[in-house]
């Protein structure tokens, strides 16, 4: 679903797999040779916060 999604509003939380906690920036990507769009996040709680990366969002529980 939201490797579907060209964009994302800024400020909304998930919880990765790792078990981190994430904001999203409202940056997004998309991958082309695999057709999936990725999402700027920011950790807000756990090992590396404050650190960015991009991230497939399917593969994260809404916070």
């Amino acid at each position: 679903m939201y490797a579907e999604m060209q964009s994302i509003d800024a400020g909304i939380k998930f919880k990765t797999r790792a078990g981190l906690v994430v904001e999203t920036t409202g940056v997004s990507q998309q991958i082309e040779s695999v057709d999936v769009n990725v999402h700027e996040v920011v950790i807000v709680e756990g090992e590396g916060q404050g650190e960015k990366y991009l991230h497939n969002l399917d593969y994260a529980e809404k916070a």
